[in-house]
């Protein structure tokens, strides 16, 4: 027992001088002198941010953001035909994204097709025959271009070899051709019957006036001279052949304005698609897209100053991962957004809409794609040093200079010259010499 309780004081012992000596190390870690806490008040020497000057290409870019967008849209929106309460969507012939090609027939509407014809004047009345104007000559020149011959009618005219035309293309498409008297003609048959009718009588009664001078006959008492008759007969044979060749002229295949749609620019493509079978005909059923691809930047008034057409520009689609390239084609005036929205003090946001086209054209899926692009204003022909803005100093004798670091931490000024900026960076050349790749220039002390 004795023996233990000799340990135990050993032990005590020894923990109170391990405490002791920890106390001593934490009282002269905290314990300072006067001396040393005036030194750690002082601020820390200032330390030099450098950058490493650079050989490349430079140039100064803008970045911004646009909407790819078609030259031209077009709206199909069918008007009710003559006589109809109510239209309703029998067939829908493309989906979204589909080429639209020359007499394609986009959708049916009351069991009746709609056409894409080419044209750059909007449609705006039913073509019939006789009818005359640019709208029948571009009419004209679609159907030329299907192969169907318009035969010997002068351009802008709606004349016999239109009419074949027409026929011919609703044989092709699988529908009854549409007719100034509904269908089939009925509506005007009894009124070219009645001319027809006409045309015979007089005919026949001229006929008759020529036996009868020729047989030597003479008028019956009361009547007028044969050659008189004969004279009043010719008129009126004549008068009977020109009403029915102009209700033949004015009568017959048309193109009703609920049939066809004119595309000013092939190839076009469906840009959205409104319609299902079944619906009522309420307004826009397909959006069409003609002509190539363009990019639409809606330009701050602070970035218009520094665009000019003819830029270069890069357009990068993030969400495909393809970059193509083109330039500005325009930048439009001041305009103002109603549909965006608005900024805090309650005016509608401005700006300048710009315009750029590709080199090449655009692939049809970056139809309505949000996508970067890059202009370049200025770009040094080779390889240039280029330091950071920061780095370039004017002093009070006008000379532009740089601060160089040398080996030692010493710093010495290197007169240079400033060319193409951008991104945050500078051509310099050294006036002497004295600046080469690689080298430290302060940016910052």
């Amino acid at each position: 027992m004795m023996v233990r309780s000799g340990r135990r004081g050993v032990l005590v012992v020894a923990i109170g001088s391990a405490i002791l000596s920890a106390g001593g190390l934490v009282a002269s870690t905290f314990v300072r002198s006067p001396q040393q806490m005036a030194t750690s008040a002082r601020a820390p020497q200032p330390s030099l941010i450098t950058s490493v000057v650079e050989r490349r290409v430079l140039e100064s870019t803008l970045v911004t953001r646009g909407q790819v967008a078609p030259a031209t849209t077009i709206e199909v929106s069918p008007v009710a035909a003559q006589g109809a309460t109510i239209q309703v969507v029998t067939a829908v012939r493309v989906r979204p994204g589909d080429e639209v090609r020359l007499g394609r027939v986009l959708l049916a509407v009351s069991g009746r097709p709609v056409i894409a014809l080419a044209g750059a004047v909007p449609a705006y009345r039913d073509l019939k025959p006789g009818d005359s104007g640019s709208d029948v000559r571009q009419a004209q020149t679609a159907l030329r271009r299907l192969g169907l011959n318009t035969g010997g009618d002068r351009a802008g005219v709606f004349g016999p070899g239109t009419k074949a035309a027409v026929r011919r293309l609703y044989a092709r498409l699988g529908y009854d051709v549409p007719d100034t008297g509904g269908l089939g003609g009925r509506g005007d048959m009894e009124a070219l019957d009645a001319a027809a009718d006409a045309v015979g009588s007089t005919r026949r009664d001229v006929d008759g006036l020529r036996r009868r001078i020729a047989a030597d006959e003479t008028a019956a008492p009361g009547e007028q001279p044969l050659t008189q008759q004969l004279a009043r007969a010719q008129d009126l044979l004549a008068r009977a052949e020109r009403k029915e060749a102009d209700l033949v002229a004015h009568t017959g295949p048309m193109l009703p304005l609920n049939e066809f749609v004119f595309i000013p620019v092939f190839p076009a493509r469906v840009a959205a698609l409104a319609a299902r079978v079944g619906d009522q005909v309420k307004g826009s059923l397909v959006t069409i897209a003609a002509g190539p691809l363009q990019v639409i930047v809606k330009l701050r008034l602070d970035q218009v100053a520094l665009v000019r057409p003819g830029m270069p520009a890069r357009l990068t689609a993030e969400t495909r991962s393809q970059r193509a390239t083109g330039r500005v084609d325009r930048v439009g005036t001041l305009t103002a957004s109603v549909a965006e929205g608005r900024s805090e003090g309650g005016a509608e946001a401005a700006y300048h809409p710009m315009t750029v086209t590709s080199d090449k054209p655009l692939p049809s899926p970056w139809l309505g794609s949000d996508v970067r692009v890059t202009l370049t204003a200025a770009r040094t022909t080779a390889a240039v040093l280029v330091v950071p803005l920061s780095a370039v100093s004017a002093g009070a004798d006008g000379r532009t200079t740089v601060s160089v670091l040398s080996g030692t931490g010493a710093a010495r000024r290197v007169e240079v010259r400033a060319g193409v900026s951008g991104d945050g960076f500078v051509e310099v050349a050294p006036v002497d010499g004295g600046l080469r790749d690689g080298d430290r220039v302060v940016i910052s002390g």
